[in-house]
């Protein structure tokens, strides 16, 4: 930039001050304005693979993806940090800084506003650029229209009813009311259910919606990081099973069953899961999804990941974390001493704070001593998760059967006892609840469970009527009903 300001005083200099007008009336051919954007098959990868950037963001910003999926429901207890306790306690409307952050919404609007125009602009784009071709926007497409079904689908778990916008906005924001709850969700449900049919079961370069290697790398590059047939149904499997559709959920997820040789998806044995070039590395089999933070990419971070909350001396330089287990939540919650977890999530377990260490993707290639770098990345949907869902639906719809032979599989991975088949469907139902907490600890899963699960009042402080005013979801942020008189606020939060 300073070359470039450089080289236009000169260039004004020598031309003279008179021509400034005439240089100002012609449009630059190098400004990306929306007209110039949309043109080429490199607008379409920047513009498509941008929806990606901004969704990451998101999630990152302040680790909002924990603090909205993990601390409210009470794995994890605050040290010292008023706005971390704040939300451990339902505390949403607390004023700190950080507090704004994951109330506002704003930024999975972005996502949206992104996906809206790329969605628009996207299939014009074969025509003015003949490297462009229609398959290969039609992939792109799919993985915009999930990134969008997927966004309003994390927006509908947080705030409930949402403002739908599905096409592009002229100006700064829409002013639109909130749309209920489950038409956000059918929306996204068909959205994700429209994608699929564009997308490959993996990206191999074998399949007609992927032929060839995409945007030069093969599948070993993009594995879990690009959107799939597997994540799209996934997602879909997870709609229905937020609405209580079960049947709908299991629907989904007897294709991804019957499917597993395309998709590749597998277990992960406990040693893999928690090393430094395992599952939180990423780009496995055992996961389908990921917001990937690669080094080699400049993509490590300082903060985005619960590491930044989890992990003190040696490890990082503060003394203390901000969050930790308590050894008798420990011992509660891994009620067998033979659970390989105990010993493979966390560790210094004499202290009187025991390290969350399941997650320690540290970088030393970067030589800063105040410093240290993250590069885990966000694993949106993994294998093992997938299973206990399936194993709930199959519960809710009378299915025991099933639902056993899955959990006594994980259990036996993780070297706990196996179930008998004698329980009750509210005991098999606890079990799955309980193996989710076990297993997913850490991975922004709890607090949906504990919506799901029915179990908000017994995990919180939060009563039935409370519930019943809205208190599960967070309130909407000061700025947004500022910027948009025609939305509403929950009653709790008012």
């Amino acid at each position: 930039m300073r070359k470039i300001w450089i080289g236009g005083l000169l260039l004004l200099m020598a031309a003279g001050w008179s021509s400034c007008k005439n240089m100002l009336d012609i449009e630059s051919t190098r400004a990306v304005t929306e007209e110039n954007m949309w043109a080429s098959k490199n607008d379409a990868w920047a513009g498509s693979f941008a929806c990606y950037g901004l969704l990451r963001a998101a999630m990152c910003n302040e680790n909002s993806y924990w603090a909205h999926g993990e601390l409210r429901a009470g794995h994890f207890t605050i040290t010292k940090r008023g706005d971390l306790q704040a939300v451990r306690k339902s505390l949403l409307t607390s004023n700190y800084v950080t507090m704004d952050t994951w109330r506002d919404w704003r930024k999975f609007y972005a996502i949206i506003a992104q996906c809206n125009i790329a969605i628009a602009k996207l299939p014009g784009i074969p025509a003015l650029d003949e490297r462009y071709s229609s398959t290969e926007m039609e992939l792109d497409l799919a993985q915009v229209r999930f990134i969008r079904a997927f966004t309003y689908f994390y927006m509908a778990r947080i705030w409930g009813d949402v403002p739908l916008i599905t096409e592009p906005v002229q100006g700064d924001f829409a002013t639109v009311p909130r749309t209920e709850q489950n038409e956000v969700l059918n929306f996204a449900y068909n959205e994700a259910n429209t994608a699929i049919n564009k997308l490959p079961w993996q990206f191999d370069g074998v399949s007609p919606e992927q032929p060839g290697n995409y945007r030069g790398q093969g599948v070993s590059h993009w594995r879990s990081i690009l959107t799939t047939k597997g994540a799209g149904l996934t997602l879909m499997a997870h709609i229905r099973a937020w609405q209580k559709d079960y049947q709908g959920a299991m629907d989904a997820l007897t294709i991804l069953r019957n499917n597993q040789s395309k998709t590749g998806y597998a277990r992960v044995s406990i040693t893999d899961l928690v090393s430094n070039g395992g599952t939180f590395r990423g780009r496995r089999n055992e996961n389908i999804l990921q917001m990937d933070m690669n080094f080699d990419h400049a993509e490590i971070s300082t903060t985005g990941q619960i590491e930044n909350w989890t992990l003190r001396a040696p490890d990082v330089t503060k003394k203390e974390a901000e969050i930790y287990v308590t050894k008798d939540s420990i011992l509660n919650i891994f009620p067998q001493a033979s659970d390989l977890r105990i010993l493979n999530f966390f560790t210094d377990m004499g202290s009187m704070q025991p390290m969350f260490y399941k997650m320690k993707m540290l970088n030393d290639a970067v030589k800063n001593p105040t410093l240290r770098f993250f590069n885990s990345a966000i694993v949106i949907f993994r294998y093992e998760e997938l299973l206990l869902l399936e194993a709930e639906c199959q519960v809710r719809l009378d299915n025991p059967g099933p639902a056993l032979t899955i959990l006594n599989d994980l259990r036996g991975g993780r070297n706990i006892t196996p179930l008998v088949n004698t329980l009750t469907k509210e005991q098999m139902l606890e079990e799955i609840f309980q193996e989710r907490r076990r297993e997913l600890m850490g991975e922004g899963w709890l607090w949906y469970d504990l919506v799901t699960f029915g179990k908000v009042t017994e995990y919180t402080g939060l009563s039935e009527a409370d519930i019943q005013n809205g208190a599960i979801y967070w309130p909407i942020s000061r700025a947004a009903l500022s910027l948009n008189p025609k939305l509403t606020q929950f009653n709790y939060w008012k």
